[in-house]
């Protein structure tokens, strides 16, 4: 899924310069933002998603990705490993063994496509530009995401987790997902009231039903001789 005409781009709620993190723990400042998208003008888009680039205070470089099809979050680190893995190379449904914490680790490849970027702000750790082509792979395991990217400037590994909205604030201290335009919802919930409201009207009685005027018509008795009618 690509990024709809014109919605915002950044979606999520962050902006450059911003830090993230709780002040008694793990803080990084966002210094850019990319955003990609798998395919070109002979192929049809599969995947997009943006990417904010933060360094924390121990100059260590994280990945804070949004993916705009299924809306996950996920916060990414630098990860070292023995095996030489290249987006290029690996392919969509093959496993690959991975050496992580010590350990031989079985990963599914998911995703692997060359992707293009669309969108830059800031400074992102790779110095990127719209239009420029990336390798791209992600490989998952029982409790690991890798994510193994190449812009032309060597292999770059990250090791993931998925944040849901709780996850989010205990670690990046908010919520970072888009918020929904709430002049949608309301429009969205008006149309709702008014639908149940033209459902029931229907199924009234005709001397119940409420008019085009939005009143309930008047009932006027018959005059009886020599009174002045009411109402």
């Amino acid at each position: 899924m690509i990024a709809r005409v014109g919605q915002p781009i950044p979606r999520t709620r962050v902006r450059v310069g911003r830090t993230l993190g709780r002040r008694s723990g793990w803080q990084a400042v966002a210094r850019g933002f990319v955003s990609l998208r798998e395919g070109d003008a002979a192929t049809p888009v599969r995947n997009a998603w943006e990417e904010w680039h933060l360094r924390d205070a121990q100059d260590v470089d994280h990945r804070l990705a949004y993916h705009y099809g299924t809306g996950a979050v996920m916060l990414s680190r630098p990860e070292q490993v023995p095996e030489p893995l290249d987006p290029r190379t690996l392919r969509a449904g093959e496993e690959v063994v991975v050496t992580l914490d010590g350990r031989a680790r079985p990963l599914r490849v998911d995703r692997a496509a060359a992707a293009e970027v669309f969108h830059v702000v800031g400074a992102p750790t790779t110095p990127l530009r719209v239009g420029d082509a990336v390798a791209h792979a992600e490989l998952h395991g029982p409790d690991v995401v890798l994510t193994v990217q190449d812009a032309g400037r060597g292999v770059e590994v990250h090791r993931g987790t998925v944040l849901d909205r709780r996850a989010q604030k205990a670690v990046l201290g908010r919520d970072v997902g888009p918020r929904m335009n709430r002049f949608l919802v309301v429009g969205g919930w008006a149309a709702v009231l008014v639908l149940l409201f033209n459902l029931l009207n229907a199924c009234m009685p005709d001397d119940l039903r409420v008019g085009a005027a939005g009143g309930v018509p008047t009932v006027v008795s018959p005059a009886v001789p020599g009174e002045v009618p009411t109402g």
